[in-house]
């Protein structure tokens, strides 16, 4: 094969692959919004395929079962919220932890059906899936737990027990599942992550 034709093969390889991905991420929005308006138990993927436009045969090839659209939720929610703490590097660490805030809150907004998923069906997956997700929810909270830390060591923040700081802070912001949606469209994440996140900075802050 000649270079321009490796070239070429290699153009629509990508292009598959990426035509791939979004139709991926398609299905996954359309099934998580299912999930969350009758429940992850009380669907099937008949109803998953007709929810999507698609016939089953063509929903399996692109996922073999419904706890694998599950775990494609948990999985692209999670690396989002990672994402965001990567992304938001910042030497305050309430910066830090209010970025962390408002990522999450801008979940809850745009994809509440991957948020409800993750907080209410994180016991219906299985084996190496569970373990993916248990993985990177640990990662998730050492590094909100590792601003806390860097909050105490510079001074920034009274001493407290970091660990149950960490449990605090990602309790309040996530919880907003359960009452946020409804108010999303006329209050920004921004702007409910400074009310929530006021109070508990200012029991954060040294004296």
């Amino acid at each position: 094969m000649k270079t321009g034709e490796i070239m070429v093969a290699k153009s629509r390889k990508r292009a598959t692959t990426e035509a791939h991905d979004e139709k991926r991420a398609e299905i996954i929005e359309h099934c998580a919004g299912l999930f969350d308006k009758v429940g992850y138990h009380n669907t099937s993927m008949q109803m998953l395929a007709d929810e999507v436009g698609l016939g089953k045969p063509t929903l399996y090839h692109y996922f073999p079962s419904k706890i694998s659209i599950l775990y494609a939720i948990h999985d692209t929610h999670i690396r989002a919220l990672l994402g965001g703490l990567e992304r938001a590097q910042s030497d305050d660490p309430l910066a830090g932890l209010r970025s962390a805030c408002v990522d999450i809150l801008r979940q809850i907004a745009n994809h509440p059906g991957y948020v409800r998923a993750f907080m209410d069906n994180y016991g219906d997956l299985e084996g190496q899936m569970r373990d993916a997700i248990r993985q990177a929810r640990r990662d998730y909270f050492e590094h909100v737990k590792a601003l806390i830390c860097k909050g105490i060591d510079t001074g920034a923040f009274r001493t407290c027990d970091p660990v149950l700081t960490t449990y605090g802070f990602l309790g309040m912001c996530n919880w907003a599942y359960k009452w946020y949606p409804p108010m999303a469209s006329k209050r920004t994440p921004e702007e409910v992550a400074d009310a929530l996140c006021q109070p508990f900075f200012e029991g954060l802050k040294a004296d």
